[in-house]
């Protein structure tokens, strides 16, 4: 194992990639110049080398005044006693609170909690800790006790449904473990997700288009960056008095490296909104965002940027972290509460160093935890509260872990491309009724959209296909019946001044029959036509005459009833255009058109 401090952190092996050039841009400078440019904290930062991780460590030596990220006492004392002041505490509870977590930091302060070196620190990033093997998790507790033999290495802050396993090998271990309050995380895709969520995002979404405000890569805004800390301060200092100081330094710097994706809400040139983001272990984290608390809440700020944050997480098909706080909106998102931990190991440490850490799991296991179970009940219901109810002998996922939510997601798209598959050999309406219940699946606003946009142009494709088709065909038929047409004038005959087509057209015709006579009676000045065709031993008959002949007093439908035998089948048409069908006759259909030959031979004027 190889320990890198501010002299050697440049020498440290960064891979060679995007993402560990965004590291590296992350990293360097903390270990470098400490915490205290980026967040007012004080700290020895280095960074340890164990088999193919690097793995940053927070070294302080008891002192006090630091924020949550470097502080132990803050995380269960100080930011306690703050939310009570802030929150709606009645006046005699808060202060009997308040009084209590004083004299119990007092102790802590005294024995010294915070002399401890925090392993995996990434100092407002979360999830990004090397998930370490049960023989990792060993080396590395005795690397520390060797190396730092007066403090306590602690992880801080992790939760079951990423590392779960970690969790496990430090136990294994001989840590001990504090409960530390709650986080929450939505999954990228659920298929039975809520009605009441749908709507709540859908609604969220509707937010963005009329706001007139636009998303930009925050990067391409020069100067932004004491805008960013302002805004931060204005929301999670100002209103939020929990959080950690984050300075103009912090925001320049997130801006030049290359591991957070910054975007900024502008309207009219201002900047009125940002948030930064960045994926770890298949869990997208905003570590720093903020807005314009001067605004009216109308606009909707906080609701734009929590669906923003939803939609680029469901963009990558990953989870997505929102932390705890706002626990009623979030839920009706579709975010579930995750218990998060303290582990911490003091086994080489004398009994009275112990005290403080006792104390610290007394009031996370004996307070928090409780007092989380009972809230996040009331707001989620007891079914959507796992992991709440103690410290487990054996930590477990609470939600689906990442890589199998994203593997849900991916399930789904590849069913889509199954069923739109299988929808090709569909006609008619049971093509229709594929293709409805396939669009409404697409239509899911938890799917990536790049990814779903080549399956909705299938759909597209399919859907019209069948119109396509029909129309193709219309196209053929009309170009058989106009050729058929042709010929059929061809090797009329005339009596009189007439024009005279009988003709049987064969069996199975595409098309109806009485379509081509119409065809034919509008084509010429006088006509009659009389067509015969058979259809599954059927005979179908039909007659039209042009308007000069029924002038004349002809009619079609009489000419049918002298065609067709007795008993035939019942006639429908009038005098210019009339149609039956029949039984096939004893003789040649021939005969048929014969009979209709000798009427029309007999009404018509026959030249001499």
């Amino acid at each position: 194992m190889i320990l890198y401090d501010a002299t050697t952190i440049h020498t440290a092996p960064f891979p060679d990639t995007a993402e560990g050039r965004g590291l590296r841009s992350f990293l360097v400078p903390l270990v470098q110049h400490g915490p205290g440019p980026w967040f007012e904290d004080r700290a020895s930062m280095f960074v340890l080398g164990l088999d193919d991780l690097l793995i940053p460590l927070s070294v302080t030596d008891g002192t006090f005044g630091n924020s949550v990220l470097h502080s132990v006492y803050e995380r269960f004392i100080g930011s306690q006693r703050k939310a009570i002041r802030t929150g709606n505490w009645k006046p005699l509870a808060g202060f009997a609170a308040s009084s209590a977590l004083w004299g119990v930091g007092a102790v802590m302060k005294t024995l010294r909690l915070d002399k401890a070196v925090q392993v995996d620190c990434w100092p407002s990033l979360r999830n990004a800790g090397a998930d370490l093997t049960a023989d990792q998790a060993r080396r590395l507790t005795a690397f520390l006790t060797t190396r730092f033999p007066d403090h306590a290495p602690y992880f801080l802050a992790v939760n079951p449904v990423t590392h779960a396993a970690l969790l496990n090998h430090l136990q294994t271990q001989g840590y001990d473990f504090a409960y530390m309050t709650h986080t929450r995380m939505m999954l990228p895709f659920e298929p039975e997700l809520e009605r009441r969520v749908r709507e709540n995002r859908r609604r969220d979404a509707r937010l963005l288009e009329p706001s007139g405000y636009r998303v930009v890569d925050a990067r391409e805004l020069p100067g932004c960056a004491p805008r960013l800390a302002e805004l931060y301060r204005r929301l999670h200092r100002e209103k939020y008095a929990t959080n950690p100081p984050i300075s103009v330094t912090y925001m320049e710097e997130m801006l030049a490296g290359s591991l957070l994706d910054v975007r900024a809400l502008v309207k009219d040139g201002r900047v009125d909104m940002f948030y930064a983001t960045v994926v770890v272990n298949g869990v997208m984290f905003s570590p720093v965002s903020g807005y314009d608390t001067s605004l009216p809440q109308e606009v909707g700020l906080y609701r734009l940027i929590n669906n923003l944050l939803m939609r680029d997480a469901q963009a990558r098909g990953v989870m997505l972290e929102t932390g705890g706080g706002a626990d009623p909106f979030k839920t009706l998102r579709g975010d579930r509460p995750v218990p998060r931990y303290n582990a911490v190991y003091l086994r080489h440490l004398p009994s009275w160093r112990h005290t403080p850490w006792r104390l610290a799991m007394k009031v996370g296991n004996e307070q928090l935890l409780p007092f989380s179970r009972k809230r996040l009940h009331a707001v989620d219901g007891e079914a959507n509260v796992v992991g709440f109810d103690r410290v487990p002998e054996v930590f477990a996922p609470t939600l689906p872990t990442p890589r199998e939510a994203t593997a849900r997601q991916e399930q789904e798209l590849t069913e889509l491309e199954q069923d739109l598959a299988r929808t090709e050999v569909f006609s008619g309406n049971e093509r229709v009724r594929h293709l409805g219940a396939l669009r409404k699946r697409l239509e899911d606003e938890q799917l990536p959209p790049a990814r779903v946009a080549p399956l909705l142009e299938r759909w597209e494709h399919l859907s019209h296909a069948p119109q396509a088709d029909k129309k193709e065909k219309r196209k053929a038929q009309r170009a058989v019946r106009a050729e058929l047409a042709r010929r059929l004038l061809e090797t009329a005959t005339t009596v009189g001044d007439t024009t005279v087509v009988c003709h049987h057209l064969g069996d199975g015709l595409d098309f109806q029959p009485r379509t081509l006579a119409e065809q034919l009676r509008k084509g010429t000045g006088s006509i009659a036509v009389v067509l015969t065709s058979t259809r599954d031993g059927t005979l179908e008959l039909v007659t039209a005459l042009a308007p000069p002949l029924v002038e004349r007093g002809l009619e079609a439908r009489r000419l049918l009833e002298q065609m067709v035998p007795p008993g035939g089948a019942g006639r429908e048409g009038g005098a210019e255009l009339a149609w039956a069908e029949a039984a096939l006759p004893d003789d040649d259909v021939s005969a048929v058109l014969e009979r209709a030959r000798a009427v029309l031979h007999t009404r018509l004027v026959i030249p001499t």
